[in-house]
């Protein structure tokens, strides 16, 4: 009887370990119960119920007090955090700068063994060899993808980095500029020259952003790539209807929608 006993225990035991060792395993992942209407994560174009399964890399194992200040800890050494998501059956990369505004609530065991699973097939480099990128579309679902850091041709260059992104009207004025300059004189034409470098060394993307909206295209996603392909890759997985106008993924299929669904509209 006291065999037995002994081997009872040690089979709950074991069985205990097990279960324990799958705890350990597959974490409980934070999610995004909810955005205030002004916050970094509306910034982001985060949602509600969007899962936050690593930091910088690595799995997101702290429960929400200790990821609230990670993120304060980030805002006040003006730090960026690199954010995986997973949002449905989609995993991508995003930079914070802080906080994000968010009411926060744990995932269950489902969606978090889910969310792993995705993780895993989820190839992550060094953290230093992403940038984030804004997506902008249009009703058409034409996107407009940029990357947000400094770009040396812009301040070299004007008129070629605005001809890389088809700005036309600001690349027109640019070069207008540059030709009115030069008639009057040269040395008038070398301070526009400086001015317009000065310029472009400080608003950048920003330009880029602006226009975009001039050409009626709106914000709709932010994300962390390596590069242009990888970012058009996953809004395309987010959007499998949308287009690029250099396009490293491909047309769309063909039988594509005019207007989005209410779920790819914000």
């Amino acid at each position: 009887m006291a065999e037995f006993d002994q081997d009872h225990a040690a089979g709950m035991g074991a069985e205990t370990a097990k279960t324990a060792n799958q705890g350990a395993a597959t974490p409980q992942f934070i999610k995004i119960k909810s955005l205030l209407r002004v916050s970094h994560g509306r910034d982001l174009r985060l949602r509600d119920g969007d899962i936050i399964i690593a930091i910088d890399g690595e799995l997101n194992t702290n429960d929400v007090d200790a990821f609230r200040a990670l993120g304060a800890k980030a805002e006040l050494l003006e730090e960026k955090l690199l954010l995986t998501i997973c949002r449905g059956e989609v995993v991508y990369d995003v930079f914070a700068g802080g906080r994000l505004g968010a009411e926060y609530d744990y995932a269950d065991a489902e969606e978090s063994s889910a969310a792993a699973a995705l993780f895993a097939k989820h190839h992550m480099g060094p953290k230093d060899h992403y940038q984030n990128y804004e997506a902008l579309r249009d009703v058409q679902r034409h996107v407009v993808l940029y990357d947000t850091g400094y770009s040396a041709i812009a301040t070299i260059l004007p008129p070629v980095w605005l001809l890389q992104h088809r700005a036309w009207e600001p690349m027109a004025a640019v070069v207008a500029a540059y030709a009115t300059s030069l008639v009057v004189h040269w040395g008038v034409f070398a301070i526009t020259a400086i001015l317009l470098a000065i310029y472009f060394h400080r608003i950048q993307f920003r330009l880029i952003r602006n226009y975009s909206l001039f050409t009626e295209h709106y914000f709709w996603h932010v994300l962390a790539a390596r590069t242009s392909a990888e970012a058009q890759l996953v809004c395309r997985q987010i959007d499998p209807k949308c287009q690029f106008d250099f396009s490293y993924v491909g047309a769309p299929e063909p039988d594509s929608t005019t207007t989005p669904s209410p779920q790819q509209t914000t």
